[in-house]
């Protein structure tokens, strides 16, 4: 069985994000899993995109997909929360979802 996105990773046309979405295809899964474990251990503190890059040392590029493709799994939820990002704006903080 193919498996689909949000299981892998996704692309909106066929050409540069296709090839994007190929390469990273392959360590999607384990980058997903990584960012879930950071996540589920910061508790109702929730963690945002940047935070979690930071952690693992990966660029924002290869972790921000992974949180919408954790949302869409209903893995994680907006907390509510907003913390202030790299550029000084709001982002959202996402904290695991305990009623999954």
């Amino acid at each position: 069985m193919e498996k689909k996105y949000p299981l892998t990773a996704g692309y909106k046309e066929n050409s540069t994000s296709k090839e994007a979405a190929e390469k990273i295809d392959s360590r999607s899964t384990n980058l997903r899993t990584e960012c879930l474990k950071i996540i589920k251990r910061k508790g109702n503190y929730g963690a945002t995109p940047e935070e979690v890059a930071e952690i693992l040392s990966e660029s924002i590029l290869s972790i921000r997909p992974r949180f919408t493709e954790l949302k869409l799994l209903q893995y994680i939820i907006d907390s509510g929360d907003r913390r202030k990002n790299s550029f000084g704006s709001n982002t959202k903080v996402w904290r695991y979802n305990d009623e999954r």
